[in-house]
């Protein structure tokens, strides 16, 4: 079996991705597929932030542009955290409900948290400290890609390949 360990992935999440959880699955959606904001960044809240980013939503703003027919947390998506992620473990990333604690990051900082989730089930997650000059100058949306690609180097490629399960370095 071999392992491939990158500090630049994300880390799979075995104990409740599926053996179809591959790269192969994962990719063609990921362009269209929402990503849901929580938190805020340089005074901009939730709802704000979401609009700066290709298919960005809120789960009020999904509501309100689905008119009412269907829930975002049923939904394949990517659920970002900004500034904070969910006080307990892993599983809690993909609920609506999950609390957000603070991070000890600094001031000139900001902590992202990006999980892939199918429903309320976790594939993957990944984590990274962007500086705030960062997010100014290379926007959310940016930011926001470069996340994206590293879920999907978390994934596993094919039956030969299995994603490392460490930290996100």
């Amino acid at each position: 079996m071999l392992l491939v360990l990158s500090g630049c992935s994300g880390t799979l999440q075995t104990r409740w991705a599926g053996p179809d959880d591959g790269y192969y699955r994962w990719k063609p959606q990921m362009e269209s597929m929402p990503i849901e904001v929580h938190g805020s960044v340089q005074q901009a809240g939730a709802d704000e932030v979401a609009k700066q980013i290709p298919a960005g939503t809120t789960p009020q703003l999904f509501a309100v542009s689905s008119h009412g027919q269907g829930k975002l947390a049923t939904a394949s998506r990517i659920v970002l955290y900004i500034g904070a992620g969910p006080t307990s473990a892993d599983e809690r990333y993909c609920e609506t409900a999950a609390v957000m604690q603070g991070t000890g990051t600094h001031s000139d900082e900001t902590h992202l948290v990006a999980a892939l989730c199918d429903g309320p089930r976790l594939i993957d997650v990944t984590a990274r400290d962007v500086n705030n000059a960062a997010v100014q100058t290379e926007g959310m949306a940016s930011i926001v890609k470069s996340m994206k690609r590293r879920l999907l180097s978390g994934l596993k490629v094919d039956d030969g390949f299995v994603a490392a399960e460490y930290g996100n370095g």
